[in-house]
């Protein structure tokens, strides 16, 4: 809802939840700009409608960048342009528009404000806006401590003077926004345990990534998508889901997948589905520009085993997942929560992964759960050569009795992380029983000294 004059004091008030974030512009899809835009929005979404929220975001050259009213309980507004300068004033200079705004709400990830400078300025910017009374809550979409672990991500040497610099920098970043936040939010343990070194352990809280309801899909509807895909009904599909990028082995898993299709152990109406463009935040980097013009030529050349959807809308993201007969996570790395495996455990679709991605699953939660069920997570992962991955590939394959497990592993974690118990447990941190009893306070001397 498009609005053209904005009604502030509505929403400056003490029970209103500043967030600062990437979001949809007016009318956009939710994922176009990355995957945080789309993650704000869904827990927005999820958010009582009593609840008032103010969104500052990012503007975007040469699109509307309206303030407008999603329901009418969030204001979203515009705000900020990336990696400029400026960006600090302009953020400054909305947050005094909210005076009486005290709780802020940050969704940080590496690009999504701008470049090195201004990446590193922003647990500064924080840490002043705590120092002038507000309080500062920030998710941490990412955590990483060891640069040389993103080696072709970042452009750095594995071993370096330059890697270790930029590996102290990073625990002191890390360090400043612990000093700025009342809280650190992560989404699961093991992002929390690598903070537990630069803050009290107290601070971080995990909450993990939130989770919408299952959509099932008839066998006539999924030859139709197959369709729509210039696919034959009786195609098998290999999917890996999101943004492609070198620390998610995009190219890793294309050039194993076309490894067994070589070998014979792949049949050939089996498909290796690629659902997600080039990550937005990174198409552009210099040192990267060869690896998605590698990647293209890639996908280019085994069109008739690979197909590359390129962006995939938010109301067809489940038609994917609805024709994957199993869902490949090959990351090279990892550095935080994947929303890509909360739609896998949504769908309840049977999955592998790399030994790195593997730390998504080794919470308390789920290596119980695993335990109660009889999976084998260990029959799930595998090394990043070609003979782990065969072997994990051909013991999941079309492996009917492990499918059903892991749809009822998945059904279970779906309903534990549901977004509503997400969007409730950000609300019950950043609005703890003291600071509602103060902001009822404040409202009601705000009151008498208005009327």
């Amino acid at each position: 809802m498009k609005i053209n004059k904005i009604n502030y004091q509505r929403f400056n008030s003490l029970d209103t939840l500043l967030v600062i974030s990437s979001f949809p512009l007016l009318g956009e899809e939710i994922a176009l700009r990355n995957a945080v835009s789309r993650y704000t929005h869904l827990l927005l979404k999820h958010f009582p409608t009593q609840q008032r929220v103010v969104v500052l975001c990012e503007k975007v050259p040469g699109k509307d960048n309206s303030a407008y009213l999603l329901n009418k309980n969030i204001l979203i507004l515009p705000t900020y342009d990336w990696n400029n300068p400026l960006l600090f004033k302009q953020l400054h200079k909305k947050i005094k528009d909210f005076n009486l705004v005290k709780n802020i709400l940050l969704q940080f990830e590496f690009s999504l404000f701008g470049k090195e400078i201004i990446t590193f300025s922003l647990p500064f910017f924080f840490l002043w806006q705590k120092l002038m009374g507000k309080k500062v809550y920030t998710m941490l979409h990412q955590v990483v401590l060891d640069l040389s672990t993103l080696s072709g991500q970042v452009n750095l040497k594995t071993s370096s003077l330059k890697t270790f610099f930029f590996n102290l920098a990073m625990l002191f970043f890390y360090s400043v926004f612990g000093l700025a936040s009342e809280k650190v939010f992560v989404h699961d343990q093991f992002l929390a345990e690598k903070l537990s070194l630069l803050m009290p352990e107290k601070k971080t809280l995990v909450i993990p990534h939130g989770i919408n309801g299952y959509k099932s899909f008839k066998h006539k509807e999924k030859v139709a998508i197959k369709k729509r895909l210039s696919l034959p009904a009786d195609t098998k599909i290999v999917l890996a889901y999101g943004y492609q990028s070198w620390y998610k082995g995009t190219d890793w898993l294309i050039k194993n997948f076309l490894s067994l299709k070589k070998l014979g152990k792949i049949a050939p109406d089996v498909k290796l589905l690629l659902a997600g463009d080039v990550a937005p935040t990174q198409k552009n980097q210099a040192h990267l520009i060869n690896y998605y013009k590698n990647l293209s030529k890639l996908i280019r050349n085994n069109s008739d085993h690979v197909l590359s959807t390129g962006f995939v809308p938010e109301d067809k993201v489940a038609e994917v997942f609805a024709i994957a007969d199993l869902v490949v996570f090959p990351y090279r790395s990892r550095m935080s929560s994947s929303g890509a495996l909360a739609l896998a455990l949504q769908y309840k679709k049977p999955f592998i992964f790399s030994n790195f991605f593997g730390e998504n699953l080794a919470t308390d939660e789920m290596v119980l759960l695993a335990k109660k069920l009889k999976i084998n997570t260990k029959n799930l992962q595998f090394k990043l050569n070609g003979e782990s991955f065969a072997k994990a590939f051909l013991l999941n394959w079309q492996n009917k009795i492990a499918a059903k497990k892991m749809s009822n592993f998945a059904g279970v974690i779906s309903k534990e992380h549901d977004w509503n118990k997400v969007a409730e447990q950000y609300l019950d941190a950043t609005f703890t029983s003291e600071s509602k009893l103060s902001q009822l306070n404040g409202e009601l001397a705000y009151s008498r000294t208005s009327v």
